[in-house]
């Protein structure tokens, strides 16, 4: 909500459920993760935001580590990252 500089509201829920309310434009996002995990949930809120113009330089920068976050083992290596892929439909 502070990359929003006071824009957004948004509500976490069960099963990898989010809720962003944008009061600038009026909108309502609801994002859910067929599997129920949190580890995809953050990169696809930060590729909604996105794709939906509402994040500038600062905003992407703040979420970044959210965006793009590294996989690690127990030794602390970085084995992979979590890459968002998404379609946005309108209804």
């Amino acid at each position: 909500m502070r990359a929003g500089a006071g824009d957004w509201v948004t509500k976490i829920g069960a099963e990898g459920v989010q809720a962003i309310g944008v009061k600038s434009r009026g909108l309502g996002i609801a994002i859910k993760m067929a599997d129920g995990q949190k580890r995809g949930l953050y990169p696809a809120i930060v590729a909604v935001l996105d794709a939906l113009g509402l994040l500038d330089g600062r905003g992407r920068e703040a979420l970044a580590a959210w965006g793009h976050p590294k996989l690690r083992n127990y030794r602390g290596l970085e084995t992979g990252a979590v890459e968002p892929v998404l379609v946005l439909d309108k209804f």
